[in-house]
């Protein structure tokens, strides 16, 4: 198979007389994307020295971590690689959190071995983002290890261990998923369970889940202040900046009751509301959360959020959780069906079939070669791809190409679609392709959407 070296040059090439102008459009927002990410990466090192390297309070991290220090000089404990969080944990009122660190790592690269036990730090935060409490798990491979009470449990920093509420900051060096069992009632021992969000620095932003940001807000699906029943709702800015809190409260027909007013919350911090319908007694619905950047000219100093609601009822034994859905941005349309059209170029001439899915701002699905030219065995593959800012990028995720029988050449490919916008059930936009082959083509496509992905049953 000849180098990859050629295909990446031609890719290079081919995307700059093609998309130049769009790169320059681009560029600016990516170049911000990068520094934000950057400057929450920053934030959390810098945040984890501190903490596994005792530099903001040497004699409280010796005595607080000692065991862990001990276990790293053992094992050679290189850093962690995994974050996670937790939205709510409290105490109050008699009641208690549970919290379970589940290790599903089989083998570990950089221990090499496999079934490795991690070692997972779990900090709690106040609601001021204050570090209150911490301590150190070691979790074997497979293991569940259950930490009851995990508010008295952890130890107490210097100058903390007065949380009666708070999140969960968790950090390991080997994939691990956690959850919680929030227990208000003390008779019956009725849990609501919450499961911990996996950290989501450097996602694509049509892919990050469970986080909000000033172009994407959350979502509560349900909420109640009614009969027996009433809503919590904790949001957490797990961002490097301060942000601005606007909750917004819908009944179950869509309307919008009331948009309580803004709450600050700093970096780490938290706010919290034990009835978060009581303004609209009577009623039950969605709530939308929206948060407002307070820093916009630092692009590295961006407020993200998490957020969960617990639903409980003031006469019984009864307690859910409702995690935040991340909302894809206000301006992008529902685009999901059967698309059919045309791709253009100096090697290809087809006629094709996108069948596109679509979550939120991620796009999925199949392209088929319906007939004419294209430079590929091939004639089906798989898709994926987002929408950003209004705009449209698809991408061939099968990378090889004729590969189905023994001695096939399989050869590398690439082939790529962009569009600018969507008029009228079109969209059109600009094409490359590239292959090991020294095959490229910068080309045009254009498709019409044709109908749904799961028509009605036809009548006999």
């Amino acid at each position: 198979m000849k180098t990859l070296e050629r295909a990446t040059w031609c890719l290079a090439a081919v995307s700059l007389m093609s998309l130049a102008s769009w790169a320059q459009d681009r560029g600016v927002g990516r170049e911000a994307a990068v520094r934000r990410a950057v400057g929450a990466r920053e934030v959390m090192q810098e945040r984890l020295r501190a903490i596994r390297l005792g530099r903001s309070n040497s004699s409280r991290s010796l005595l607080k971590l000692q065991h862990h220090l001990q276990q790293a000089n053992q094992t050679g404990f290189e850093g962690d690689n995994y974050v996670s969080l937790i939205p709510l944990v409290t105490n109050e009122n008699g009641a208690r959190t549970n919290v379970g660190l589940n290790n599903f790592s089989r083998f570990s690269v950089q221990k090499d071995v496999a079934n490795p036990q991690a070692s997972v730090l779990v900090q709690l935060r106040d609601p001021s983002g204050r570090l209150d409490r911490e301590g150190v798990f070691s979790v074997r491979s497979n293991e569940m290890r259950q930490v009851n009470r995990i508010m008295t449990t952890l130890p107490a920093v210097d100058g903390g261990g007065a949380a009666t509420t708070g999140w969960l900051l968790i950090y390991s060096d080997e994939p691990i998923t956690a959850w919680a069992s929030v227990i208000l009632d003390q008779v019956n021992n009725d849990p609501g369970v919450e499961l911990a969000i996996a950290d989501q620095i450097y996602k694509p932003a049509a892919y990050v889940e469970s986080t909000g940001t000033p172009s994407n807000p959350l979502l509560i699906q349900s909420s109640v202040k009614a009969g027996s029943f009433n809503s919590r709702l904790a949001v957490v800015n797990i961002g490097s900046g301060p942000g601005r809190l606007r909750i917004k409260l819908f009944d179950r027909t869509g309307r919008l009751q009331r948009t309580l007013s803004p709450v600050d919350v700093g970096k780490f911090g938290m706010h919290v509301n034990n009835d978060i319908r009581s303004t609209v007694p009577g009623t039950w619905g969605q709530i939308i959360i929206e948060v407002e950047d307070l820093l916009p000219a630092r692009d590295d100093r961006e407020p993200l959020i998490v957020a969960t609601s617990l639903v409980e009822s003031t006469t019984g034994p009864f307690a859910g959780l409702f995690p935040a859905f991340a909302m894809p941005r206000s301006n992008t349309p529902a685009i999901a069906g059967v698309w059919e059209g045309n791709v253009s170029g100096d090697i290809m001439m087809a006629q094709v079939r996108v069948t596109l899915f679509q979550e939120r701002d991620m796009l999925y699905g199949l392209l088929e070669i319906l007939s004419g030219t294209f430079p590929t065995v091939n004639r089906e593959f798989l898709l994926r791809g987002q929408v950003t800012n209004g705009t449209y990028e698809l991408e061939v995720r099968d990378f090889f190409d004729d590969c189905s029988r023994r001695g096939a050449p399989c050869v590398f490919f690439g082939y790529r679609l962009f569009a600018s916008s969507i008029s009228e059930k079109i969209m059109r936009g600009d094409t490359i392709y590239f292959d090991e082959a020294d095959q490229s083509d910068k080309g045009k496509f254009s498709l019409t959407r044709v109908g749904a992905i799961y028509p009605p049953p036809s009548e006999e």
